[in-house]
């Protein structure tokens, strides 16, 4: 009974509700929320201290990075059904809180372009050399298996382009950096891989039909998009009934400058944060396993994710 007069009292103000509003479409900082809902920091900070202790947000915190959500699901039942159901009611208030978000998310996403803009003539390099063996690929390719259309999503500079194209009928990769693919249009054409195409496009909105993959594989991707739940969504849109999504991504981990050598906008993930936001986005047979590579020194380990669309 405590805790649902608690998560009760704690949504009876209007600017704790426009919180929740906001945090339903992903995480985000102080800073950010602060910029969205045109309140001072120490404001937002206290209505971010009751909604926690309601039990109504978390907050994940690695090094100096501290992103703010809402709570899991499973945390608290009531709390959850409480939740959606104001969620619902607010969604169609217009109060200019719609076009701020946006505006931070564009933020994020340039100085995404930004990085790989600069990074791209040397990503290969760099890449390798602050995640080391990519050790988990091989159990990855299994899970992906033969046949059909298999999209890979930020395929940068396409180094599984040659493996997929071995084993899929049609590989399509797709990445938002027009730097990226120009290096795996040359990866292409010297491994003469006639199955296989590049499109430009941002994840947000896939170059993709309603249905065209079979699968799709996110190769340690998912650290740099701006919004995840949004191109989960996205993702869902591209699949086919009963295609398959593959993750693998990095763990998070508090080490702040790994995640800022590589561009990174989050400081890696849980697998239960992921398993939250597929769910949401429509899929369901959700596995996960660990990677092939242990956490070592600065460099985090690595989780394998399998999700399938669920057949209406």
């Amino acid at each position: 009974m405590d805790s649902i007069l608690q998560a009760t009292k704690a949504t009876a103000d209007a600017n704790r509700l426009r919180l929740l509003r906001v945090l339903s479409g992903g995480p985000f900082n102080v800073a950010e929320l602060t910029e969205i809902l045109g309140l001072g920091q120490s404001t937002v900070s206290r209505h971010l201290r009751i909604l926690s202790d309601a039990g109504l947000v978390s907050v994940r915190r690695s090094g100096t990075w501290a992103y703010y959500s809402l709570q899991a699901p499973e945390s608290n039942g009531f709390s959850t059904r409480l939740l959606s159901l104001l969620i619902e009611e607010l969604s169609s208030v217009e109060n200019g809180d719609g076009a701020r978000i946006e505006r931070v998310l564009a933020r994020r996403r340039h100085a995404t372009s930004v990085f790989f803009r600069d990074a791209a003539r040397d990503w290969d390099r760099r890449r390798d050399a602050t995640l080391g063996p990519p050790t988990h690929t091989e159990r990855m390719l299994e899970l992906v298996g033969e046949g059909g259309t298999v999209v890979d999503l930020g395929t940068g500079t396409g180094v599984l382009l040659q493996s997929l194209a071995r084993a899929a009928d049609r590989v399509i990769g797709v990445d938002a950096s027009p730097e990226m693919l120009e290096h795996a249009r040359r990866r292409v054409r010297q491994g003469d891989l006639p199955n296989t195409e590049l499109r430009l496009g941002a994840f947000e909105h896939l170059p993709l039909s309603d249905g065209e993959a079979d699968a799709m594989v996110a190769n340690l991707v998912l650290h740099h998009v701006a919004d995840v739940p949004q191109v989960l969504r996205e993702i869902r849109r591209g699949l086919a009934e009963g295609g398959r999504l593959l993750i693998a991504e990095l763990e998070e981990h508090d080490h702040e400058t790994f995640w800022l050598s590589l561009g990174a906008q989050w400081p890696g993930f849980r697998p239960e944060e992921i398993r939250g936001w597929l769910d949401a986005a429509g899929f369901d047979e959700v596995r996960c396993e660990r990677g092939r590579r242990e956490p070592e020194g600065d460099r985090p380990g690595v989780f394998l994710m399998e999700a399938v669309l669920r057949i209406a």
